[in-house]
């Protein structure tokens, strides 16, 4: 602490009131404090600081955004499976947020966690960040099992959980092109995100095996909110060519999209068919109820949980990677292609 303190120009008091949660301090100090703490590798034991080398029945669970449906769904799973099983977990929300997501790793240390949940595949490409991957061999080094959720570690030493989806949206092509739809939008998730590319690639790959390739110019950024799904509706429904069919990022977007059509005055799915992807609570009860692509999130979440209270991989060894099937649900917000 001191050798931050000096680093810093500021009091061992005033480190000491920041590693240990006490009021008083701006957060202006606080995110300095905390930033030399990373850069620095100090981590003091919080809960057992005379037990060294013992691990706390603790497991850290780090997502990017604690709004986006899918992932309630997914700590719910690993949080009922930390109870059956005697451990506690801690819930860390990043808001897609690469220095939070640093913090977190330096939390989850002080904390002395047995394992590190890390949900990466909604969240940019952070895996390819040099600090990052250091922390993960850092984990490693200290036998805690870390399991990213959403995308494999490539050469890290790391445990994976994923859900396939291909057959899934084969039959969701099919279901759209026994409809008779040709004209097909597609909102893509963010530019730069590893679903982005699963996502828009499996669809690419479901239509042209299906010998109807997708129209690039009928592919549009978009996001994983309402107002993303909105508005990327109204920049499809302005081409002059407008789509018989919208495939969304996620079913939130799905929402947004279905949202600007009715005001375009277009009835879905008389107008245009719309659908979704991950089968969110509230897909089946929307107006009209959503076609989507289903995630089994809440045993992905079990799944993770298990993982990170397993055995972690040595160094330059591969880590288990856990693989459930998505499904396609044809609801009623997908119909017959208009004509004309």
């Amino acid at each position: 602490m001191a050798e931050i303190a000096k680093s810093l120009g500021v009091s061992v008091q005033t480190v000491s009131a920041v590693v240990n949660g006490k009021p008083g301090i701006s957060p202006e100090t606080q995110a300095r404090v905390r930033g030399a703490i990373v850069e620095l590798d100090y981590h003091p034991n919080v809960q057992a600081r005379t037990l060294r080398g013992v691990r706390t029945k603790t497991v850290g669970v780090i997502i990017p955004s604690i709004t986006n449906p899918y992932f309630p769904e997914f700590v719910r799973g690993v949080e009922d499976a930390a109870r059956a099983g005697g451990y506690l977990i801690f819930l860390c929300n990043t808001d897609a947020e690469l220095k939070h997501l640093l913090e977190y790793f330096a939390l989850t240390r002080m904390n002395r966690a047995s394992g590190l949940i890390c949900a990466v595949g909604l969240a940019g490409s952070w895996l390819d960040e040099p600090e990052v991957r250091r922390w993960f061999h850092r984990f490693t080094a200290e036998d805690v099992s870390v399991v990213l959720n959403g995308r494999r570690g490539d050469d890290l030493p790391v445990k994976a959980t994923l859900i396939d989806t291909e057959r899934a949206v084969r039959d969701a092509a099919r279901h759209i092109l026994g409809l008779g739809h040709r004209r097909i939008g597609v909102i893509s998730p963010p530019a730069g995100l590893s679903v982005a590319t699963e996502r828009v690639g499996s669809y690419r790959a479901a239509f042209a095996e299906l010998g109807q390739p997708l129209d690039e110019s009928l592919i549009v950024p978009g996001d994983f909110e309402l107002e993303a799904g909105a508005e990327a509706a109204r920049r499809l429904m302005r081409r002059r060519n407008p789509p018989t069919v919208i495939l969304s990022a996620n079913d939130l977007a799905a929402f947004g999209a279905i949202s600007a059509l009715a005001g375009l005055g277009l009835r879905v799915p008389e107008d245009v068919s719309v659908v979704g992807f991950d089968n969110i609570a509230f897909a089946s009860v929307f107006l009209p109820a959503l076609t989507t692509i289903a995630q089994p999130v809440y045993e992905l979440g079990r799944e993770a949980l298990r993982l990170a209270t397993t055995r972690h991989p040595e160094e330059g060894e591969e880590g288990e990677v856990v693989t459930l099937e998505g499904r396609f649900i044809a609801r009623n917000s997908t119909g017959p292609a208009r004509q004309g």
